[in-house]
């Protein structure tokens, strides 16, 4: 029941708030895409590194306004996005290279004969699904750990699982589809954004349900 709450919330969420969200979104949204056009295989290594840092930032501003808009209505962000950084992206930026960090030794678990690939994506997964609840909560001031979040997902691993990890993946077939077509580098990178934005939407409503249950037990 949880999950089917949080996969049609999200998606009846985004369409409520369609308006004021492509209104917020359209200047972090709008970045995304131009970056991801880039071509960066003949870029050095700083250029991609300044690259990256700034994918990273632009998606937790377009993240933390989706969030935002989410759980606490269009009103909590300004009609056009969030121009001037604040301690909340900081904040979100810092707990994404927390999460990087929690699942960097994962990768060694790919140097297991065959079937090693599978366990190191299936580790990281369950951890970043077991600590995503730190980023609806920093994105709406909310105080919120790693060890809070892995103790409030315990009865919820699996719906968790769903949300980070198969509903994300389900959503974006059809932009996985396109991609193997020639000229539709920019259709890709839209669909894509808004992908990104469904499955944020999913976990603000994964965010809410969790955090109510809990209060309610």
């Amino acid at each position: 029941m949880d999950v089917k709450k949080t996969i049609w919330g999200a998606f009846g969420y985004v369409y409520e708030y369609r308006t004021p969200l492509a209104k917020a979104l359209l200047i972090p949204a709008s970045a995304l895409v131009v970056l991801h056009v880039i071509p960066t295989q003949k870029a050095d290594a700083v250029l991609k590194f300044v690259l990256s840092i700034a994918d990273i930032f632009i998606y937790a501003v377009l993240a933390i306004t989706t969030h935002r808009i989410i759980l606490l209505g269009p009103g909590s962000v300004p009609e056009w996005g969030i121009f001037t950084p604040k301690k909340r992206e900081l904040d979100f930026v810092l707990r994404c290279i927390g999460i990087s960090l929690f699942i960097l030794p994962f990768g060694f678990l790919t140097l297991i004969p065959i079937i090693g690939w599978a366990v190191s994506l299936v580790a990281v997964l369950y951890v970043v699904a077991r600590f995503s609840l730190v980023f609806p909560a920093v994105a709406t001031d909310h105080e919120l750990s790693f060890a809070e979040s892995w103790r409030a997902t315990r009865r919820h691993q699996l719906h968790m699982i769903i949300v980070i990890a198969i509903f994300p993946a389900v959503i974006s077939v059809p932009e996985r589809l396109l991609d193997h077509l020639p000229y539709t580098g920019l259709l890709v990178s839209l669909l894509s954004a808004i992908t990104m934005v469904i499955a944020i939407a999913a976990l603000s409503i994964a965010f809410q349900v969790i955090t109510t249950s809990d209060a309610k037990s």
